[in-house]
């Protein structure tokens, strides 16, 4: 019967603090409805802050009102990328309820396959070798994604809905998708056609948007996602237990409160302990004290942990640096604790980078993606020669 569940992109029994951001998605469904158009929407901020869970909950409700809807997560891959794109498309019009809604949009995907692309991509008259045919592979997936989402979202306009792309982890979008999206989703605005990317990633996301297009700062809005307020988290461990017939008492929810710091990732792993811990009803305080070290060990395990086994050793001489420094640090300032200089640490600095453990809020500074990694690091001193699995880790 527990109601809380902690993982990555798992949907919490309860999802609270988010009421503008539900919002927001009710006024763009009904504005699509009315042939009105909107701009798209970027959240950022860091990890187990549920973006990913905020993007499955607005995927719902716009498909849930009729509208073509598609959830792809960004890998940095184009050719990848294209191909999830056009896959996911073909199935979310597959999904359509209506039958001659379905037919006419499955026209547009047939019309596009049909049309020859070699008078724009030109005409080859050499031998390509493997990397032009590559790059011209990605170029026409380009063209295609360009056509035939002006088709589908011309034919529901046609019949009061509209395309909405869903993108996590959009920050570590290739930029050759990325671009194509920003320009598909400026063209789409210019000629009142309804397509809208709904982005979620890390906090430097806005940034990565505008340097790929510097017009895309016009073309979303930008929501951070951040701590929630205490009231919130008090409703996210008291709604779920209710639901079900307990409750938390006054003690025992502030000090469930106090620990979750508004994180939701750890709502999830504090209320499952305690509610595992508690042999009443309601819960008291002292289920929350028993369970304290089981949810600080759950949150070891799924946040930090598998996070500090995904650097090198010399990665993780860099992340301690960064713990002794404080949540957030210049690269100039870990490079004198390390005794290094900063040319010879930027090649692991991006390598941190690219695995998401780390990011760059602005020029010069670098702060953990993950909330609380400072503080674990500080208190576990996690070991050096802890297996290292050379896999990247990334979601919500």
């Amino acid at each position: 019967m527990n109601p809380f569940m902690p993982g990555a992109g798992k949907r919490p029994p309860e999802l609270v603090g988010r009421t503008h951001d539900l919002e927001l998605m009710d006024r763009m469904i009904a504005r699509t409805k009315l042939g009105l158009l909107d701009r798209g929407v970027v959240y950022s901020g860091l990890r187990g802050m549920g973006k990913t869970v905020l993007l499955l909950k607005l995927n719902d409700m716009a498909s849930n009102q009729g509208m073509v809807t598609v959830q792809i997560e960004a890998n940095g891959d184009a050719a990848a990328e294209y191909d999830e794109l056009l896959h996911e498309m073909s199935l979310a019009v597959m999904r359509i309820r209506k039958p001659d809604v379905r037919r006419r949009l499955s026209d547009v995907f047939s019309h596009v396959e049909s049309i020859s692309l070699d008078f724009v991509l030109g005409s080859a008259t050499v031998e390509l070798n493997d990397a032009d045919e590559e790059k011209k592979a990605v170029r026409t997936s380009s063209y295609k994604l360009e056509l035939l989402i002006e088709g589908l979202a011309g034919e529901l306009k046609n019949n009061g809905l509209g395309l909405f792309l869903f993108v996590d982890e959009f920050q570590d979008m290739s930029a050759e998708v990325m671009m194509t999206l920003i320009t598909v989703q400026h063209k789409m605005g210019q000629r009142n056609l309804p397509f809208y990317v709904i982005g979620a990633g890390l906090p430097n996301l806005p940034g990565v948007l505008t340097k790929a297009r510097s017009y895309a700062e016009r073309l979303f809005e930008y929501r951070p996602i951040g701590r929630l307020n205490d009231t919130a988290v008090a409703d996210g461990f008291q709604k779920p237990a209710r639901e079900l017939g307990y409750s938390f008492d006054d003690e025992a929810l502030a000090r469930l409160v106090d620990l979750s710091h508004g994180y939701p990732y750890f709502i999830q792993a504090y209320g499952k302990a305690s509610w595992d811990a508690s042999d009443s009803n309601p819960i008291s305080v002292s289920a929350v004290e028993k369970g304290e070290p089981v949810a600080r060990a759950e949150l070891d395990q799924g946040l930090y942990v598998s996070r500090w086994q995904r650097a090198t050793p010399l990665g993780r001489e860099y992340l301690a640096a960064m713990a002794a420094i404080g949540e957030t640090c210049t690269s100039a300032q870990v490079a004198k604790l390390m005794n290094r200089s900063m040319s010879d640490l930027s090649s692991i600095r991006l390598s941190l980078i690219e695995l998401g453990l780390v990011y760059s809020p602005e020029r010069g500074r670098i702060a953990f993606t993950v909330p609380g990694m400072d503080e674990f690091i500080r208190r576990v001193m996690p070991s050096e020669s802890q297996s290292y699995d050379g896999r990247a880790l990334k979601g919500d």
